[in-house]
């Protein structure tokens, strides 16, 4: 590789560590060639061109001590089992699992991460975050924990996706065709649009997906969605119902349809506001303000 520098391949493994010195014999002559002292037992491959005379710039920073600090800044990231195996002492605290990383090629990717988050919500704004397998790739790292251990706020990480913290920011589009809703059902809050409306104001699937997300829309069902204050407004006036009411007293006093009532009473018993009773009777429980 250098001017006092060699790659060797050995025809069988030996137990060599960082440090260690040999000789190189040649048996059939009972020939010495030379002394050597082992600089690295695990070299990356030399895939490139230039890569060996590059190899070599690295190799001529060590002596053959071995070195955690040096052996992190050379390799960026390691298992600390791996660095055992060479000799070398892994004395330091993972960054994940038994991951060992030079502190500023962990900031590096810190930042690459944060880069690519916001890439991905560029070109997938509809999309719940980045996911951490694409993360994982684009980093070029080994194990799907070093992505989880990077997240840092403002970045979070939920359902094996990875979101900036201002994420819940609707595209303008979706944003106009929410607004649209809000204005058309304010005095009805409890009357779901149609699917074709829906997609008539530009909310398919897709669309609804991110603002549920958001917090903007309120998913009851398949294809029907309210806005998000109807469920305390709901509370409200089936407490002013005398107790215990039915799904059709409810449904009338909504002023909604039975596509609508039926949902919204299952998530308002899963919440805990009202209580279902053997005969299908409800009553509320807690009325919120």
């Amino acid at each position: 590789l250098g001017a006092d520098t060699v790659r060797l391949r050995l025809a069988r493994p030996l137990p060599l560590l960082v440090g260690d010195r040999a000789l190189l014999r040649d048996p059939g002559r009972h020939h010495v060639a030379g002394g050597v002292t082992v600089l690295d037992v695990a070299p990356p491959p030399l895939t490139r061109r230039g890569a060996a005379a590059a190899r070599a710039a690295v190799l001529a920073t060590v002596d053959g001590r071995p070195d955690l600090a040096g052996e992190l800044r050379r390799r960026g990231l390691v298992r600390a089992a791996d660095l055992v195996r060479t000799g070398v002492e892994a004395t330091g605290r993972p960054v994940a699992g038994d991951w060992l990383a030079d502190p500023e090629h962990w900031r590096q990717l810190g930042a690459r991460l944060t880069g690519e988050v916001a890439r991905h919500a560029r070109e997938h704004p509809l999309e719940p975050g980045a996911p951490v397998e694409l993360l994982r790739q684009r980093l070029d790292l080994p194990d799907r924990a070093l992505v989880e251990a990077l997240v840092r706020p403002p970045l979070r990480l939920h359902a094996g996706r990875v979101t900036a913290a201002a994420a819940d920011a609707l595209p303008e589009p979706v944003a106009r065709a929410v607004a649209r809703v809000r204005a058309e059902y304010a005095d009805r809050p409890f009357r779901a649009p149609e699917a074709e409306h829906l997609a008539d104001l530009g909310l398919g699937p897709r669309e609804i997906g991110a603002a549920v997300r958001a917090g903007a829309l309120l998913r009851l069902a398949e294809n029907v969605v309210l806005l998000p204050g109807a469920v305390d407004e709901a509370v409200r006036v089936l407490a002013g119902l005398p107790q215990p009411f039915t799904l059709s007293a409810a449904r009338q006093a909504l002023d909604t349809t039975r596509r609508v009532a039926v949902p919204l009473l299952e998530l308002l018993d899963r919440r805990g506001a009202t209580r279902r009773l053997p005969d299908d009777a409800r009553v509320v429980v807690a009325a919120r303000s």
